[in-house]
């Protein structure tokens, strides 16, 4: 009883020595943790939690891959076609080496749009404006009995300006230049994928831009991904609620994936066999062997609080090892009610150019490819059946008796001619005539090629690809019906250029709240060195809600003739004495691309009077003068008369009174 008693020394040391085990987080408090997380996550959870989410990641990815193929099969032949590659296949039909021309009208209508859309969008080093929302006229600083008040310059009472008068412009422009100084100087390959982006939106009709933060080489980062390697679910209506988006990440080589895993980027999860037997083929091929990773943002609920958080999680397709996991939300994206979350709104990454929406409701947009895919078919099949009638008709042919041996070089009975050559047969002529019959071959009716011209109309009308347009037009029209029609032809592409623009603002949001959210130290210095402005604080110029970025080009002008043609207008009132002449030639100029047209506009001068006219006029003002002295003088001497006749009246009647 007594040795049950006691308690074991040895045991009683060890249980003091050991930690206190610490307690178990809540739901909220791991949420906070990870909120507050930078970078990969992935080396805090366990194998099969890992092995769970990579399986989830490939299956999804397979999923959304497989719902889109229809609208995948119809972007990759527009794409070939675009690009005039071979078909691949040979015709068979109507005889093997048949015509398999393709019309380059998706060509010329994807060069037609970018030639237009690229310089209209991208003005110099200059692609962003920010617009002041509001008015400009200053804001007060408030104190309790109203807005506080100082001694102005002239010792009257002036208001202290939380912003002065102008504040907001001046602002406006300062995050406008560093905008454009960040999207053309320090973003890599900015304007060119922007370029390749115009150029494959018509064709596609859907492509993305995908905006964020590297952190290792502390620098912001734009590219343009390309709607092929991008997968929604069936059911998405937006980038901003898809519940997942998968980018594929192909061309990834073994050295690349290692030098990630060692600088962090990536969890050290063995891909290639490296700490195991390898084959002299595995070894010999180690280098050489692209992988395929899927990058997916998407909802995972790690805290167990049955409300799913986002995540960015990289997988490798083929072993489906998970290689990182960050998340994707901050402590200020997280609604909190009480002790639990409500909402978690995950960030943003990419932005959707639509050329066309889907009428369906489709995740992704309908380029030409989708809309010409018909009609481009029926002129493709016209244009080869006439170029197979054609090369019948060159080549001849047709039936000859069996009774007729003609035996040709080789004695293969094949004769072969030549311009300018006769050749010698054993056989009469007139048994020659009637043991040959040519093969008649049927010539493309007219209905044909009436057909063919209607469906090359159709296609111009849906391509918007006019001669007006494209420069090939009669240029003997005057030019209000020249830009009418240029107007007409472009109500198709106007519709288009805004929905691009809708897109650029987008862009330019997400780099605006990038820059703010990671700003440091070098960030504020390169903002103050850039501008080289006192008044340029980036912390307060990159806070302030009173603004709103949009492109800084109008998406009404698309072309140069139209801003001639608008100038030209202008111009007509050069001269009105209630009009700004000036303004209006710098305008003018402008539409001409002539560059530094202030120091071509010299201010007018005020008209120095000429010295004869200030004599002929003081000469006039002293002559005016003593005629109104004189005039002075004779009205006071009338005046006077008046009185002194008015006093010998007054003073005779005064008499008679008395006589009387």
């Amino acid at each position: 009883m007594e040795d049950d008693l006691l308690l074991d020394p040895v045991a009683t040391m060890a249980d003091e020595l050991l930690p206190e085990p610490e307690p178990e987080l809540s739901a909220l408090d791991k949420l906070t943790r990870m909120a507050a997380t930078t970078g990969n996550i992935a080396k805090a959870l366990d194998g099969s939690t890992l092995l769970d989410i990579g399986s989830r990641v490939v299956e999804d990815y397979e999923t959304d891959r497989a719902d889109r193929s229809d609208w995948q099969t119809i972007a990759e032949e527009a794409l070939r076609a675009a690009s005039q590659e071979s078909k691949g296949e040979k015709k068979t039909y109507p005889c093997n080496g048949a015509a398999n021309i393709n019309f380059p009208l998706l060509t010329t209508a994807a060069l037609q749009f970018n030639a237009r859309a690229y310089p209209a969008i991208v003005k110099g080093d200059e692609a962003v404006s920010v617009k002041v929302v509001g008015k400009d006229n200053g804001r007060p600083e408030m104190g309790p009995e109203g807005p506080l008040m100082q001694a102005g310059p002239d010792g009257q009472p002036a208001p202290v300006w939380a912003v002065p008068p102008g504040g907001k412009a001046a602002r406006a422009s300062r995050v406008g230049d560093y905008l454009n100084t960040t999207l053309f100087y320090r973003m890599d390959d900015w304007e060119a994928d922007t370029d390749a982006l115009l150029l494959q939106l018509p064709v596609v009709g859907c492509v993305f831009r995908k905006v964020w933060y590297d952190p290792i080489g502390q620098k912001h980062c734009a590219a343009m991904v390309p709607a092929l390697r991008l997968f929604a679910p069936r059911t998405a209506k937006s980038v901003d609620t898809a519940m997942r988006l998968t980018e594929e990440v192909p061309n990834q080589y073994p050295a690349e994936i290692i030098a990630r895993q060692r600088d962090g980027t990536y969890s050290e999860v063995d891909l290639f066999g490296l700490y195991g037997d390898q084959t002299p083929d595995q070894l010999a091929n180690f280098d050489r062997e692209p992988r395929l990773l899927l990058e997916q943002h998407r909802l995972i609920d790690l805290d167990e609080d049955g409300l799913p958080e986002p995540y960015i999680v990289t997988v490798d397709h083929e072993t489906r090892k998970v290689l990182r996991i960050e998340p994707n939300f901050s402590p200020e994206s997280v609604t909190i009610d009480g002790d639990r979350a409500i909402r978690i709104k995950p960030g943003q990454h990419y932005v959707k150019y639509d050329f066309f929406p889907d009428p369906n409701g489709g995740f992704y947009g309908l380029g030409l490819g989708h809309l010409l895919r018909q009609v481009g078919s029926i002129i493709d099949t016209a244009i080869n059946q006439m170029l197979d009638a054609g090369q019948a008709q060159v080549a001849g042919g047709g039936f000859i008796a069996s009774g007729v041996r003609l035996t040709g070089k080789g004695g293969n009975g094949n004769l072969l001619f030549e311009p300018g050559k006769w050749k010698t047969v054993d056989v009469p002529g007139n048994q020659l005539r009637e043991a040959i019959v040519d093969r008649t071959v049927p010539q493309p009716s007219t209905i044909m090629y009436q057909l063919l011209d209607l469906m090359l109309g159709a296609a111009k009308d849906i391509a918007s690809v006019k001669d007006v347009i494209t420069g090939e037009a009669s240029n003997n029209g005057q030019v209000g019906t020249t830009l009418a029609l240029i107007e007409q032809g472009l109500q198709v592409f106007t519709a288009i250029y805004k929905r691009t623009y809708r897109a650029l603002k987008a862009e330019y949001t997400l780099l605006f709240g990038n820059l703010a959210r990671y700003a440091s130290d070098t960030i504020r210095e390169d903002y103050r060195t850039v501008l080289d402005d006192p008044a340029a604080d980036f912390d307060a110029d990159f806070n302030q809600a009173d603004m709103d970025i949009r492109p800084v080009s109008d998406p009404q002008s698309v072309t140069k003739m139209q801003k001639m043609a608008r100038a030209q207008f202008l111009g007509g009132f050069v001269n009105l004495p209630w009009m700004n002449g000036p303004a209006i030639t710098k305008r003018m100029l402008e539409a001409a691309d002539v560059e530094d047209t202030d120091e071509l506009i010299v201010p007018p001068q005020p008209q120095q009077p000429n010295p004869k006219d200030v004599a002929d006029a003081a000469d006039k003002a002293a002559s005016a003068e003593l005629k109104g002295q004189q005039a002075q003088t004779e009205e006071q001497k009338r005046q006077g008369m008046a009185i002194e006749n008015f006093a010998k009246a007054y003073g005779a009647g005064q008499q008679i009174g008395a006589a009387a």
